[in-house]
């Protein structure tokens, strides 16, 4: 009997470690503010909502096509293909290393092929915008929903 109930207490430990490693880490307004001086050569504003993909192996971001393409193998549901197209920005003025990444903001992990920026709006600003865009708390839990599931990709969220 102690086995077996060690044996439960290891298999949960196991699977909440495991479904943990794959949840959205919400890095607030400040962090992606320094994110963003840290990669951006450009004084432009960023426009919100936004999705950027980041190659820890290759250490750079992807272009706006190659991102979606890539987010586009994700999920099949009929939102998707709007998400990413809608959300998915322009990164040619972005660089960066995994060193300046690592040594700028230390919170980031670099341990997976992909790191992931979803710049979101926060809670109430969705149901603020629900008029203009009627399915845009839709395409944001679609979003958080198939980052949060990505065994190659360490995915963060502003909020």
């Amino acid at each position: 009997m102690k086995i077996i109930i060690t044996l439960f207490t290891f298999i949960l430990i196991f699977s909440n470690a495991q479904a943990s490693e794959n949840q959205l880490t919400a890095i607030g307004n400040g962090v992606k503010s320094k994110l963003m001086k840290t990669i951006s050569t450009s004084t432009d504003k960023h426009k919100f909502p936004a999705i950027y993909v980041y190659n820890t192996q290759k250490q750079q971001f992807l272009s706006k096509q190659d991102a979606e393409i890539y987010l586009l193998t994700l999920d099949d549901r009929p939102i998707w293909p709007k998400v990413t197209s809608h959300w998915t920005k322009e990164t040619s003025q972005f660089s960066t290393t995994n060193e300046i990444l690592s040594k700028t903001l230390p919170m980031l992990k670099l341990d997976k092929q992909y790191l992931i920026l979803y710049d979101n709006l926060p809670a109430p600003m969705l149901e603020q915008f629900k008029a203009m865009d009627p399915e845009l708390k839709l395409k944001d839990s679609t979003l958080k929903s198939v980052l949060s599931s990505l065994d190659n990709s360490r995915s963060y969220t502003t909020y």
